[in-house]
């Protein structure tokens, strides 16, 4: 006879193994276990009554004003930043000045990295997205063509206008991660870096005016953030509150399934003997971990400042508590891995916590997608990363 668990008996269960993650991981109760987690074990909640529509735009808007709109602002601030630099090391080429350009790659990096699985609104549009970041790129296409591009010095790329007219391999992060730390990066410090240091200034020019362009779309009263706080039976996207919580869902779904996918799991391998260190996104400016942590970490700012969690009802509010500590969990896997991805997914001794990170975000997936969206009437949507 089959065994029908109650919602107490569950919610047991999932408590028990958060304990024993969080005793694996060495986490203390009172620090990295929230206290929230404990409480919902026994203790019964008042019931209210679910959200209703103002609730839910309240929820949106929190996710624009707190979340969206700040972190394009900085994205666009920090690409001018970075096309400062490149401009600075073209006119007077150094290796101080190299080194400042690497250094504002990197802040450039970290900001998109927060908010790159964001699927809506501006950065959809011109193809943005691949043009910011050409990846995965499985078949080298980018590398290829910005080496025969270096080759070639063709002149056309040296411009914002002539690169955006290019394929979108040769604009994006990767392109410049390639000038400022790929074979012959050590020329931008000389005089015959030149062609190069140019190529990298028209790049990094690019990708301020298209994150100027993004961050202004966000900061328009109109535009996306109309359509997503006032949905309207003629939006052909947005008829209701809830089409704009399932955007806002799908983000943390398809973000997981991204990072797993698409960032550890090719590199990681099936097998020890199938890791691919130079799989590793970022991995030639050594930003594959700032990365990859800034990538939950943008989530999981998504996920607080938003509130998207007062949508559960009361029987389903041992989640909240469960998917922030899954969240806390991810931060300390990468400090037990403490060592650069690349060499620790090839290292027996440090394999399995590199591995864990791939448990941590099916989790996550799992928790919003199968649980989080069913409880409080939502859909995840489907994923718009297939991999090619």
């Amino acid at each position: 006879m089959k065994t029908v668990r109650s919602p107490a008996s569950r919610r047991f269960r999932r408590l028990a193994s958060a304990l024993v993650l969080a005793l694996l991981f060495g986490a203390s109760l009172s620090g990295a276990f929230p206290l929230s987690v404990m409480r919902s074990a026994g203790a019964a909640e008042p019931a209210s009554a679910s959200p209703g529509s103002a609730e839910k735009t309240a929820i949106v808007r929190r996710a624009v004003e707190e979340v969206f709109r700040p972190a394009y602002r900085d994205l666009a601030v920090r690409a001018a930043d970075m096309t400062e630099a490149q401009g600075a090391l073209c006119s007077s080429p150094s290796t101080a000045a190299l080194l400042e350009a690497r250094k504002r790659f990197a802040g450039l990096v970290t900001s998109f990295s927060r908010t790159e699985f964001v699927r809506f609104g501006p950065i959809m549009e011109d193809n943005r997205i691949e043009r910011l970041l050409f990846w995965p790129d499985r078949r080298g296409i980018a590398l290829r063509q910005v080496q025969g591009l270096l080759g070639a010095q063709d002149e056309s790329a040296t411009s914002v206008a002539g690169l955006h007219a290019k394929s979108v391999a040769v604009q994006g992060l990767n392109a410049l991660e390639f000038v400022l730390f790929g074979s012959g990066a050590e020329d931008l410090g000389l005089p015959s870096g030149d062609f190069r240091c140019r190529y990298g200034a028209a790049i990094a020019g690019n990708l301020s005016a298209m994150a100027e362009t993004i961050s202004a779309g966000w900061q328009s009263p109109d535009g996306i953030v109309k359509a997503l706080t006032e949905p309207s039976a003629t939006s052909p996207a947005y008829r209701e509150i809830d089409d704009s919580l399932d955007e806002i869902l799908g983000t943390f779904v398809h973000g997981f399934e991204a990072i797993r996918d698409l960032r550890i799991r090719p590199a990681f391998g099936e097998t020890i003997g199938d890791a691919a260190p130079k799989a590793w996104i970022y991995g030639r400016s050594e930003l594959t971990e700032a990365s990859l942590q800034t990538n939950f970490a943008g989530l999981s700012e998504l996920y607080d400042r938003s509130g998207i969690a007062g949508l559960l009802p009361p029987s389903e509010r041992w989640m909240e508590a469960s998917i922030a500590f899954e969240f806390g969990n991810a931060g300390r896997a990468f400090q037990t891995i403490a060592m650069p991805l690349a060499i620790a997914s090839g290292d027996p001794k440090r394999r399995d916590r590199v591995g864990y990170l791939l448990i941590l975000t099916q989790s996550l997936q799992d928790l919003f997608a199968n649980q989080f969206a069913p409880a409080v009437g939502l859909k995840a949507g489907f994923s718009s990363l297939d991999g090619d």
